[in-house]
């Protein structure tokens, strides 16, 4: 690898903390690429739903949604066959209000490649963390506990991959395993329409709890717990003087946000424009012999060790590409506002700066 050099990079980066959220964006008379947001179908500006807020926000003003959550009720209950559900506003209390209801010797089972607000609320409790490439090894550690629950995630955003789901089932159930399925990387962009992971494998009947988020592809706000009744309500008890619920406007963002997954039909050619993109992202990186075994418009390329893909990801930036890096992983988030141009463009500076540092070769 060639020596890092300092002063070619002095003045020139942009802070991440004052990047536009935009996928592309000018900045001092450049265009930049902005493959950071996991908002793959760019709901987060979408005019449909700032409209929706608005009219929500002159009609109602900024009220509280207690009690009036049956609209996102009936409609998540159609769309996701739960019995009841409660909003919260981001993952970290949705997770803490789940394992609220669990006991203090309870063996939680989680994968190494989980959201990071799993770990943050799991500090401190008996954790099993397993491999979803090796099952055998799930099965071993589950027979050594006995009050179990498992979390299985949809997407893995670090790997950009959907789970081996039916597996992890099947190995939980033989196990008596409590089965908590985590789609906050995964509902509003995998599955029919949208529908999650869980429709996708159609484990509707074979799971206990699902947390999602209306937050990262669907352009709304916040998460939610979905279950049987009697478990929603065992949680109520436990969050009774810390939950506070959604301003309403949210809740009305969020049921018109989930009008994208009822009317597929209304999206599906934006839909089938990422997911082509996706492909052929991933093919060509492939070819280049970048190392990468994402499936999704969330593509991860792995490298050697954390120093190369820092370097990497330096040298895209002043390239005017924009991408996410997590130790020696970069992440190339792909947009329904990226054309096939930007993507060549991607490619072909991954492909320059690639060569130059000897990750690949000529």
């Amino acid at each position: 690898m060639k020596p890092y050099q300092t002063h070619l990079f002095e003045g020139k980066i942009i802070t991440p903390g004052f990047l536009s959220l935009e996928p592309i964006f000018v900045y001092e008379n450049k265009r930049y690429l902005n493959f950071l947001n996991l908002d793959c179908l760019y709901r987060k500006n979408n005019e449909y739903l700032r409209e929706t807020a608005k009219t929500s926000i002159e009609s109602e003003g900024i009220a509280s949604s207690q009690g009036s959550l049956s609209d996102l009720q009936r409609i998540m209950s159609e769309i996701k066959r739960f019995e009841s559900l409660l909003l919260f506003p981001d993952e970290i209390s949705a997770f803490f209000a789940i394992f609220s209801i669990c006991g203090p010797e309870t063996a939680y089972f989680v994968d190494y490649e989980t959201s990071a607000s799993v770990n943050a609320v799991l500090q401190h409790r008996h954790v099993q963390y397993y491999n979803h490439n090796d099952l055998d090894q799930l099965t071993n550690l589950m027979s050594a506990e006995k009050g179990k629950v498992i979390i299985i995630d949809g997407l893995y955003e670090w790997i950009g991959s959907i789970s081996p789901a039916n597996e992890l089932v099947k190995i939980a159930r033989d196990n008596e395993c409590i089965i908590i399925v985590n789609e906050i990387n995964s509902f509003g962009l995998v599955g029919r329409d949208g529908r999650g992971f869980i429709d996708l494998f159609n484990l509707y009947d074979q799971i206990n709890i699902e947390i999602g988020s209306f937050s990262k592809f669907l352009g709304g706000f916040g998460c939610y717990v979905g279950t049987k009744k009697y478990l929603i309500n065992k949680i109520k008890e436990n969050i009774t003087n810390i939950h506070k619920p959604l301003p309403q406007f949210m809740v009305a963002v969020n049921c018109a946000a989930l009008e994208f997954i009822k009317q597929g039909k209304l999206s599906k050619n934006i839909t089938e424009k990422l997911w082509k993109h996706s492909r052929y992202s991933i093919s060509r990186l492939k070819q280049l012999g970048f190392k990468t075994s994402s499936e999704t418009p969330i593509v991860v390329i792995s490298f050697n060790n954390d120093e190369e893909a820092e370097e990497l990801k330096k040298r895209l930036l002043l390239e005017q590409v924009i991408v996410a890096r997590n130790k020696e992983r970069i992440r190339v988030c792909l947009s329904v506002e990226h054309s096939k141009d930007d993507i060549d463009y991607c490619i072909g500076k991954f492909e320059l700066i690639g060569k130059e540092l000897g990750i690949i070769h000529q």
